[in-house]
């Protein structure tokens, strides 16, 4: 059996659902290693049409929607799979203010759920959504591969490095714990590291447009501002700020009930134990991993201050919550023992045909 994988240009997404399973079972796709060239649009065809089952990642534009057709004509087999929802009322700022642009993405995708032979997506509840026009949707975790983890670099400094990474610097996310980020802004024993955010200067213009918002907000607080990088050097950059805890505050709303535990996942595998958003239904994407031994969740304010005021005052803690973090990760989510989920539900439709 055969796998080609097609991705859509993020490649952060494309290495967690597509690179992943892609190398531990041997298959091919539009790249085939974090540093590789993106396939012309030339080599997708060919690659494509050499395979048996065809993976779309996030196909979100009308042509990969026509393009199912002409693939099941040929005998393909088309999996749809996504780990983020596009549906314009989700709750997130920048979706919301683009609502019209947001739906048309929303379409193609559904179009292309509603065709497509089979669903993958990363949790129960996103899973839901698209259950609704397609009855054989199924959820394949994402997962870590500890190959691409260097050891953990630890901070040396007299200052404890709390660090916000991803989504939550820019969706709004922050705003239920902008009181404690002021506090710690002013702090002596303390620096906050903010890494999302785009490069200051020309590079990312748009999007220092469209989130000027919450850029003015971070340039307002003492941080280190960390900007985007590539994903071949993500991991590397991660590790380098040297974080001592990471917070990872969500609103309760739609968008984060289908986000997954990424963020906790990365943050495990260099050791840094994770304050997150516990929501009151328990659909928060840490709701289901984090026990208070390998991370603490929080629902009010309240709780945030409680927890980070223990992980500041306390490095013993610190350490070995992230110690069992990395340890509950391994155990639970390292693509080795995982991979094989991939291959066993692409075969189940393939010998179907």
């Amino acid at each position: 059996m055969k796998v080609y994988f097609v991705g859509n240009g993020y490649d952060g997404c494309y290495y967690v659902r597509c690179l992943q399973p892609l190398i531990h079972n041997g298959w091919d796709g539009t790249k085939t290693s974090l540093a590789s060239q993106r396939a012309t649009p030339e080599q997708m065809f060919q690659g494509a049409m050499n395979a048996d089952v065809v993976v779309f990642q996030r196909p979100s534009d009308e042509m990969r929607v026509q393009v199912v057709d002409l693939l099941k004509q040929a005998g393909k087999i088309v999996v749809f799979d996504n780990d983020d929802t596009y549906k314009p009322n989700s709750g997130v700022p920048y979706q919301m203010a683009h609502a019209e642009y947001i739906e048309k993405i929303d379409k193609n995708l559904m179009d292309f759920v509603k065709k497509a032979d089979l669903v993958t997506t990363t949790t129960e509840f996103l899973a839901e959504e698209y259950r609704e026009h397609n009855k054989n949707v199924y959820v394949l975790p994402n997962c870590i591969d500890p190959d691409d983890w260097d050891e953990p670099l630890k901070n040396e400094t007299d200052k404890v490095r709390i660090g916000l990474v991803g989504s939550v610097t820019l969706n709004g996310d922050y705003d239920i714990i902008v009181p404690l980020l002021k506090q710690l802004s002013e702090r002596k024993d303390v620096q906050l590291v903010v890494f999302g955010l785009p490069p200051k200067g020309d590079a990312f213009k748009v999007m220092q447009e469209s989130h000027k918002k919450e850029i003015e907000f971070w340039n307002s607080l003492n941080i280190d501002w960390q900007p985007l990088v590539g994903m071949n050097d993500y991991f590397e950059t991660l590790n380098e700020l040297r974080l001592d805890i990471m917070l990872i505050p969500r609103a309760e709303n739609y968008f984060n009930k289908c986000k997954s535990n990424l963020k906790f996942l990365e943050a495990a595998m260099l050791e840094i134990p994770v304050i997150a958003s516990s929501f009151s239904d328990g659909n928060s994407p840490y709701d289901k991993d984090i026990d208070g031994t390998n991370g603490l969740l929080c629902k009010t304010l309240d709780d945030w201050q409680v927890a980070i005021d223990t992980l500041v005052n306390n490095k013993e803690i610190r350490q070995e919550m992230g110690k069992n973090a990395k340890e509950y990760v391994l155990k639970n989510y390292d693509i080795k023992s995982h991979a094989n989920n991939w291959k066993k539900l692409y075969e189940s439709y393939f010998n179907k045909k």
